[in-house]
């Protein structure tokens, strides 16, 4: 992004806030959860390192429903976040999906908020839905080294006007997409030309044709349509000056059919007490929140429900769709298609413009201009049910090709971004537990379960008997016999000049970036990516009193290994034992990870042959870079440095530069 636009994004931040304060005099959850607007709310470690979905609203999230539940199920293993803009939408994937999500506000498009927020979630992945970009968003994302897809896109030749006219503001926000999935040719081209590259754009359809509807909601609505036993209509996303034209044509629909139900269902929560009181001074009114249930004198019921639109037009004899009878554009009218309910609509309805027109021409839609025609056309398909069948069914059969958009898109998900192997262990896996104020501990409780703040304390295990050994360096280490599997402890100390009179205090930074909960996160994703390093198995950290943390970590031992420090002074090792050093080295700079202490003490051999690395205390991925012949050059010095300690001490140490270093580089090589 430019620094116009940051410029101009930090200047509205306060009118946002303005906006939110004032928009909540109206709807009170405008002014709620406001850390989460800049970003600075706590994140559960759990929703780390997983996929972040943002749908700006409810549209979006309806839309989305169906992909939601195929990566829920498709990526077991990772965290799920959706991220919205609007209270609506945040209620709503509450009541989708429950606690099978996470759910926060996408911050404010600062820098700062971005940064915080994907630094805080660490996504592997970021879908954004339709056309909701951000460029400090995109930036902070790739700057991570996220995955950014945009699902279900969609650019008018408007919206491409605008977004040329802006360019200069936003910056090459494009290059940031690594895969747009559009909905129609039309669009694809049009991000095209914005600067997508042809490569990285698809056409698979509209996920909003995949409007399935559960099994469990057709049996509720039809049994409480049993149960009810009246007519019913229901005035969905309706907007201010609609309601009074659906209320004076209920006033003569009940006329001529006096049993019928009305039920409105307002587009914003906000409207809800306002659609009540306009009601009810005309009618007998009942809400849905109230829990109340209709009795036969109640003639209209409020739907001030979230996530029960589907319900009601499974359970209605026809569907009006709101945001028609007046210049607001319309809603979709695929969810009452789904529901196989008839629909009638005002003639305003320019936001689908393309569908309504497919349904005009085959006769799968009535459209009126005020209450007498609303009214008319009700009471036609009231009393002549099987018109509004036809009209259902045609409706149906004329979407029917289209579905399939999900399944596309979460195949081209999916091969940009393939799930965890099954064995993996994520972040989502692990447990945590606070002891107290100042520590917190992580651990997988498939090795361990019940970790306390003992387990860090050598003096535990001797007491119990189970050190079974020790390893020296800056400090000890310690082998603990333990079931299911062998652990190794090792406190966290400083090294060089500042350890002298600093042993093991750390300066305070997120738990999350402390050294023991870094190391701990880090090995799990090497072992996701298949390279040989130890499974780890708890970590803590613990605040000092008055500055700084402590920190410990336990990882499993490797079994019948030794380091090539300790084997180097027994024996040589073999030409093809030097090359799978090589090659080991290779894998892990291929997978871009980089080892800030590259050395013979943290390279183990196992009884197999087997070439393990140890020891990612300060390590992390990088892009390719000169940082990988530095790795191999660490290793080079720590060999000659042991070789000069050995001779200077006239002990033998097994290494020729000459000769085993030349076979460690075609390992390299060769990988």
């Amino acid at each position: 992004m430019t620094l116009s636009y940051r410029v101009l994004i930090a200047l509205l931040t306060p009118l946002i806030f303005i906006y939110l304060w004032v928009r909540g005099a109206r709807a009170p959850e405008y002014r709620k959860r406001w850390s989460e607007r800049l970003a600075l709310q706590t994140v559960p470690v759990q929703a780390r390192d997983g996929i972040v979905i943002h749908c700006v609203s409810v549209g979006e999230t309806v839309a989305a429903r169906g992909l939601i539940e195929d990566i829920l199920r498709s990526y077991p293993q990772l965290p799920v976040t959706l991220t919205a803009m609007t209270p609506t939408a945040a209620e709503l994937a509450q009541k989708l999906f429950a606690d099978r999500v996470y759910h926060y506000y996408l911050p404010i498009d600062t820098r700062g908020a971005m940064a915080r927020f994907i630094e805080k979630f660490a996504p592997r992945c970021v879908l954004i839905l339709e056309t909701e970009l951000w460029p400090n968003l995109l930036a902070e994302a790739k700057r991570h080294g996220a995955q950014v897809m945009l699902v279900n896109a969609r650019l008018s030749a408007k919206s491409l006007r605008s977004y040329q006219r802006f360019s200069w503001l936003l910056g090459p926000i494009w290059s940031a997409l690594d895969l747009v999935i559009c909905q129609h040719v039309d669009s694809e081209r049009r991000f095209q030309q914005l600067g997508v590259a042809r490569e990285r754009t698809v056409v698979r359809g509209n996920l909003k044709f995949d409007c399935q509807v559960p099994a469990a909601t057709t049996r509720a609505a039809k049994q409480w349509r049993t149960e009810l036993a009246r007519p019913i209509l229901v005035a969905a996303s309706t907007h201010q000056g609609e309601d009074a034209i659906i209320l004076d044509a209920f006033a003569r629909l009940i006329q001529a059919v006096p049993e019928l139900l009305l039920i409105i269902v307002p587009r914003h929560p906000e409207r809800f007490r306002e659609v009540t009181s306009a009601a009810q001074q005309r009618f007998s009114t009942l809400t849905r929140s109230s829990g109340q249930t209709v009795s036969a004198s109640d003639q209209v019921l409020i739907g001030d429900t979230m996530g029960e639109l589907l319900f009601w037009y499974a359970a209605a004899d026809i569907a009006f769709v709101g945001g028609s009878l007046i210049p607001r554009g319309g809603h979709n009218p695929l969810e009452p298609i789904a529901t196989k309910t008839p629909i009638i609509s005002g003639r305003h309805v320019f936001n689908f413009q393309p569908l309504f027109d497919r349904l005009t021409d085959v006769n799968g839609v009535r459209l009126v201009d005020d209450a007498e025609q609303l009214a008319e056309q009700c009471l036609q398909l009231l009393q002549q049910p099987v018109q509004g069948q036809t009209m259902a069914a045609v409706a149906s059969e004329e979407f029917a090709a289209e579905h399939g958009a999900t399944a596309r898109v979460l195949a081209d998900i999916q091969g940009l971004f393939p799930p965890p192997n099954g064995q993996a262990r994520t972040l989502k896996m692990i447990l945590t537990s606070n002891p107290n104020a100042a520590t917190e501990i992580w651990f997988d409780d498939n090795l361990a379960t019940a970790v306390s703040d003992d387990y860090f304390a050598p003096s535990f295990w001797r007491q119990k008997g189970q050190i079974i050994g020790s390893a020296t360096g800056r400090a000890s280490a310690w082998f603990i016999q333990h079931q299911p599997q062998n652990m190794l402890l090792r406190h966290y100390y400083r090294g060089g000049l500042v350890g002298k009179f600093n042993r093991d205090r750390f300066a305070r930074e997120a738990i999350v970036k402390s050294r023991a909960m870094a190391e701990f996160s880090l090995l799990l994703q090497l072992r996701e990516l298949g390279l040989p390093v130890p499974q780890p198995i708890a970590a803590r950290y613990q605040r000092a009193p008055i500055w700084g943390y402590r920190a410990d970590i336990l990882v499993a031992v490797i079994a019948d290994s030794q380091d090539v420090f300790k084997l180097l002074l027994q024996r040589s090792l073999t030409a093809a034992e030097w090359q799978s050093v090589g090659a080991t080295i290779r894998q892990l700079h291929q997978a871009g990870v980089y080892h800030s202490d590259l050395n013979c003490h943290n390279i183990m051999l196992d009884q197999a042959g087997k070439v393990w690395l140890v020891d990612f205390d300060k390590c992390g991925f990088r892009t390719e870079g000169e940082w990988q012949q530095a790795n191999l050059q660490r290793l080079l010095r720590s060999l000659l440095k042991e070789q000069g300690k050995a001779e200077q001490s006239q002990q033998l140490f097994h290494w020729q530069q000459t000769t085993d270093w030349p076979h460690l580089l075609q390992g390299y090589e060769q990988a």
